[in-house]
Order: C-alpha cells, then sequence, then structure tokens
C-alpha cells in the first residue's frame, strides 16, 4: 500500500478546509453504471456498436486480435456495457476479485476496481461483491486521511467512492473529504494557476474526475477554475508546433511545451489528444470547446493503440458538430499563465511563435529557435494583433503590416519578454506617461480601441510609437524573487 501512506492532516487543516462547496449533498442517488456512462453517452456508444463506427471498428480490431490491453479491466468492463459480454465481464470481476486478494496497492488498480464495480457489477456474486467492496473501502479509506495526495489518487478515490455509493455507508462522508479537503485545497489551487495542465495524465485525472462528480452529484468542481479552463482551451490549438510526431499511437500532434524533447513529447502527445477528448466532453457549446471538437474529429490523428483506442471509442462522439480549426484565430493569449501562441497560415510548413516562462520560440519550418534576449527582435503582425518582443528601456515603432492592408480597428499589441507583475512607465506617442502593469509571464496586453478614451486609443493608421520604461513602484509580491548569484 505504499502509494496510499503519508503523514495524517493536522486538525487545524480539517476545520478550515475550504467552503466551495457550502452545504452540498453527496449523496449518489443514480443507478449503475454512474461513471463516464451516463445514460445518453451509453446509448451512443451502443449505437456505435451496431453501425460498426470507425472507433468501434478499430477496438473490436484489437480484442479480435487477442491483443492485451494494458487496461483490460477497463476494456473488458466496457465492453459488458456496450455489446453485452458476459465472459468479458466475468474476466473483468476475476481480475477485481485477485486485485482485492493481493490489496488495492495503486491509484491505477483503485480507479479500475472502481469501474469493474460500478460497470459490471450485475456480475458479481453476493459473496465476490462484498470481497470487491472491502478491498476499494480499505483502500479509499487509507487515501482520506493522507496530508498530501496525488491528483491521479484523488481520481481514483472519488470514482471509487461513487462507484461503492448504496454499498458502503461511509461512502458519503469520504466524498465529503475527498472534495471539501483534497480537492479543494489541494487539486483547485494548483488547477486555477494552470500548474495541473501541462501534463497530460494530470489533467485526464482532473477531467474525470470532475466529469463524475457532475453527473452524480450535481456539483460543478471546475467552476472555481472557469478563467483557467477557457485559457486553456483558448490557447490549446496553437500550443502544438505545426509539426507531427511518429509514436507508438500513431500520427501525433507536437506538443510546444516538451521543446526539443522528442522522446517525451511521444508519451505526452497521446495523453493531451484524450484530454482533449475529456475538454469536450465536458463542455460543447461554448466557441473555444467546438473549434477543439473540429480538431480531435480529425481522423489522421485518431489513436490506435491498446493504450488509446479504448479512450477513442469512449470519448469521441462522431455526431456532435465541431468547428474547423482553420477557422480559429492565429494568436490567442492565456492571462493565466502569461503564455502566448501564434502561427501565420494552417498551411504547413507554417511559422509559429510561442512565448512561455520567459522564453520566445520561433519555428520557420523545421527550424526552432529560442530566445531569452528581446533587445532588437523585430514585432511579429497577425491578422489582427502585434507581438512586440521588449527590453526596457526600449522605444519601438509599429508600422501596420503588410503595410497595402487596411489595419484592423481593434489589433491588439502584446508587449513581450518583461518581468512578471512588474510596473512600467508607457508613453503612447507624445501623451504623457503612464503606470501599466505586466501581468502573469511578464505581458502586457494593449488594445486599438475605436471606442476607448482619447488617451488610450492606438490609431494603426498612423505609426504607432512606444516608449516604455521600469518604474520604481514597489514590485508585486507575486513576481518571483531574484535569486543570490551561484
Amino acid at each position: 500500500m505504499h502509494a496510499f501512506r503519508a503523514a495524517p492532516l493536522a486538525s487545524a487543516l480539517i476545520v478550515c478546509c475550504g467552503q466551495a462547496f457550502g452545504q452540498a449533498e453527496f449523496r449518489v442517488y443514480h443507478e449503475h453504471p454512474r461513471i463516464f456512462l451516463e445514460p445518453a453517452r451509453l446509448a451512443r456508444l451502443r449505437k456505435d456498436v451496431d453501425r460498426q463506427s470507425l472507433r468501434w471498428i478499430a477496438l473490436r480490431d484489437l480484442v479480435n486480435s487477442g491483443t492485451a490491453f494494458p487496461e483490460q479491466p477497463l476494456v473488458d468492463a466496457l465492453r459488458f456495457q456496450v455489446e453485452g459480454a458476459e465472459d468479458a465481464a466475468d474476466r473483468a470481476v476475476e481480475w477485481s476479485l485477485r486485485a482485492a486478494g493481493d490489496g488495492i496497492r495503486t491509484a491505477a488498480e483503485l480507479r479500475q476496481a472502481a469501474l469493474v464495480f460500478d460497470w459490471c457489477r450485475s456480475r458479481f456474486d453476493r459473496d465476490s461483491l462484498e470481497v470487491a467492496k472491502d478491498a476499494i473501502v480499505a483502500a479509499v479509506s487509507a487515501v482520506l486521511p493522507q496530508a498530501s495526495v496525488d491528483v491521479g489518487l484523488v481520481r481514483a478515490a472519488i470514482l471509487a467512492s461513487i462507484a461503492l455509493a448504496g454499498d458502503w455507508d461511509e461512502s458519503e462522508s469520504a466524498l465529503r473529504t475527498l472534495l471539501r479537503m483534497h480537492w479543494d485545497l489541494e487539486v483547485l489551487p494548483a488547477l486555477e494557476t494552470g500548474a495541473l495542465t501541462d501534463d497530460g495524465a494530470a489533467l485526464i485525472a482532473v477531467l474525470e474526475a470532475s466529469l463524475a462528480v457532475r453527473h452524480n452529484l450535481e456539483i460543478d468542481l471546475l467552476r472555481p477554475a472557469t478563467k483557467a479552463l477557457a485559457a486553456l482551451v483558448r490557447t490549446r490549438l496553437l500550443s502544438y508546433y505545426p509539426l507531427d510526431l511518429e509514436t507508438e499511437e500513431g500520427t501525433a500532434r507536437r506538443p510546444s511545451r516538451f521543446g526539443t524533447d522528442e522522446a517525451l513529447a511521444r508519451v505526452q502527445a497521446p495523453l493531451y489528444r484524450i484530454a482533449e477528448m475529456l475538454l469536450v466532453a465536458y463542455e460543447s457549446n461554448l466557441r473555444e470547446f467546438q473549434f477543439l471538437q473540429g480538431w480531435i474529429r480529425d481522423d489522421n490523428y485518431q489513436l490506435r493503440s491498446p493504450m488509446s483506442a479504448p479512450y477513442e471509442f469512449l470519448w469521441v462522439n462522431p455526431y456532435l458538430p465541431g468547428l474547423t480549426p482553420q477557422s480559429a484565430p492565429m494568436l490567442a493569449y492565456d492571462p493565466v499563465r502569461g503564455r502566448l501562441y501564434g502561427r501565420l497560415g494552417w498551411e504547413r510548413p507554417a511559422s509559429w511563435i510561442g512565448f512561455v516562462d520567459g522564453r520566445l520560440e520561433l519555428l520557420e519550418g523545421e527550424n526552432l529557435s529560442v530566445s531569452d534576449r528581446f533587445k532588437g527582435l523585430s514585432a511579429m503582425y497577425f491578422p489582427d494583433s502585434v507581438v512586440v518582443p521588449m527590453a526596457p528601456p526600449a522605444k519601438v515603432v509599429l508600422t501596420w503590416q503588410p503595410a497595402h492592408e487596411k489595419p484592423p480597428e481593434n489589433a491588439r499589441i502584446f508587449l513581450v519578454g518583461l518581468r512578471a507583475f512588474e510596473t512600467y512607465a508607457l508613453k503612447v506617442g507624445g501623451r504623457q506617461a503612464r503606470l501599466v502593469d505586466a501581468g502573469a509571464g511578464g505581458v502586457i496586453v494593449l488594445h486599438s480601441d475605436p471606442n476607448s478614451q482619447k488617451r488610450d486609443r492606438i490609431d494603426f493608421r498612423k505609426k504607432v510609437r512606444l516608449d516604455l520604461r521600469p518604474t520604481l513602484k514597489p514590485t508585486d509580491p507575486r513576481r518571483p524573487r531574484p535569486t543570490l548569484g551561484r
């Protein structure tokens, strides 16, 4: 049980736990299956089996060829629900009883045990149901008093507590502890700052837990992190290099987050795609999410490996319309993480930029350059924006490019390369200097809104002169403190 051991929570922490859920009730009323397979999704998956959809055929072919899946119990339990495969369900139950006999030792085992209990409950007899329940209860009970819990383990314990509702008298109390303490105090703060979204497995865990809780408890775990989630989705498409990776999973888009580390990118790319499927499953009405739906429906990037094919079938809804990514904006800004991504066109090869963690990346064809020095770098123009690398004190003169095109009335200017949360004095043209604050990542955003006050108006029909200088205003406490020299 090594994965479940940790120091107990201090009593003061318990008393001061977050109040995000108010007086919410943590009782589950839904019948099995409760986790992921709510009636509408289950009906759609069974329809996919009847119609022999592309993703069902990919999964079926792996099954028929005798493939050993990394998450075999999940696949067997899923087949029972969507095609009535009782032999597969019985194998999943046998696995569950073996895991119970050995003791559930990891978050991955607990998650799968919860899914088998929920999806195959009717295939357990009375004695085997009790054995499986007791093992899951023991694993969840070991998680509850821990002082610090990995998000994957929190997700597994939440799913398990939902699966056992009605069979375990303490499931409601367990869910209250998991959500009011572990989620509210550990997961949510990291989610609000974007700290959990760079790792594909962590983001998957957040979204799986949120989907299960929303369906069964009618609590939106992601609502407090709406700003971070919206910014994540807004920048998601553009955060990939316009390059592909060949992986064991198939052709994948290459996340820019991992730079030149292709080995790590190959590991993360399939997880990123599965996370995007879950994002669309969580929200499909907002425009940013509809671009993401169009993104994941591109069958050139369908994952067909034993690890990912079950999730392609489970989460990609072929009946849900999406917007073509080619109609999405070509520059996107994440104010929570202080990140900026853009590309000049969707046809390859395409020029691409990314400003992340104080570094500016430029990709031309397959040539990637990275710089943390911004003096002398040229401004980069997009259809409705311009990105200006700055090294204050600095003066720049902007002339809209291409010169023959009429500049947009509502263009944005992104000044990048600054110190996060630092205050600067900015002069636009001959106007008096005013104080502006750089946000997370060291970005200042200016708007050329023709309806703004005259002192703030920027007119790209003329040359735009900017003069940016540091000030002596006290530093924002959120800014990282300088470290002593080595």
